[in-house]
């Protein structure tokens, strides 16, 4: 039985020049949790060398990823950086809160 393929609802095309030329300055790896976040851990990768890559794990089955990442860039001649999340969370201004008492009704 042989299986036929579908063509595809869109068309691919070359991308525009500028977008083929387009370098990186550096990676950022972050949680999710950390998107919003952003200006926390962005200065800290512009501060690397160009063509680095920031790595910040928050799980261990992340820790266990972005150590293959990791292992990946360097084999092709990129600077790593691993930092562990509490490190980027310390540098994070997050305002205290606000106490509450809380009424309970038996």
């Amino acid at each position: 039985m042989a299986l036929s393929m579908k063509p595809l609802p869109y068309s691919l095309s070359e991308p525009p020049d500028a977008v083929k030329k387009a370098r990186l300055d550096n990676i950022a790896l972050v949680p999710a949790s950390l998107l919003f976040q952003k200006d926390t851990y962005q200065p800290l990768a512009n501060t690397l060398p160009t063509g680095s890559v920031l790595c910040i794990p928050q799980t261990q089955r992340q820790k266990t990823i972005l150590t293959h990442v990791a292992s990946y860039f360097k084999d092709r001649g990129h600077n790593v950086l691993t930092l562990p999340l509490e490190q980027i969370v310390k540098r994070m201004k997050i305002p205290p809160a606000a106490a509450e008492t809380l009424h309970f009704s038996f």
